[in-house]
């Protein structure tokens, strides 16, 4: 695996723009993540990007695993641009081959956890933008290098969880189709489905 960390900043960037354009009014919409609101999933990326911060930069075992527990969805959207400067500093100082404590997932090299904090980034910065009717944002050329990351997502995937299961998806379909399948996103989802 190549060094992630510029794919990640870019996934960063994206999802950046999206959320620029939330408004606190808009926090309890639905998303595709089905079992969040907005407001949820914001929390659930702010408290994603403190726990790979402090785990990235600290050996596994050494961070109280509460710092992956989401805050508050009312606060989510204000702490947000802090929390994706706060992890993108952690990641260009770690050393990739160093081990990284990922939640209840498990210890693997860091380059690994950045893979998948990118893979995270992407799918999430589409749900945020679809949840509030934007158009899709990923650019396909971060869809097509995010692919062979989440095809290695485990398939077997609990209810609730972040990705929903793999749904099918022709070969000829886009990059970006492609990955929003692998990450159980149907990309024709809007607000109305639910």
């Amino acid at each position: 695996m190549t060094d992630p960390r510029a794919l990640d900043e870019a996934a960063a960037a994206m999802c950046l723009a999206v959320v620029a354009q939330v408004r606190p009014d808009q926090l309890t919409l639905p998303t595709p993540c089905s079992d969040w609101t907005l407001g949820e999933l914001l929390a659930h990326q702010v408290a994603e990007n403190r726990g790979f911060a402090a785990n990235v930069i600290n050996p596994p075992g050494a961070i109280n695993r509460e710092i992956w527990r989401p805050g508050q969805p009312e606060t989510a959207l204000e702490s947000f641009a802090e929390s994706v400067n706060l992890v993108t500093g952690a990641f260009r100082v770690a050393e990739l081959d160093a081990p990284v404590e990922v939640r209840e997932f498990g210890v693997f090299p860091a380059r690994t956890a950045i893979a998948m904090h990118f893979v995270d980034y992407l799918a999430h910065g589409w749900d945020i933008a679809k949840a509030i009717g934007l158009a899709d944002p990923i650019p396909p050329r971060l869809a097509e290098a995010a692919i062979p990351y989440a095809d290695a997502i485990p398939k077997d995937r609990p209810a609730g969880g972040s990705f929903a299961p793999v749904l099918e998806t022709a070969e000829d379909e886009s990059p970006n189709n492609r990955f929003l399948s692998l990450t159980g996103r149907d990309p024709a989802w809007t607000g109305e489905q639910q």
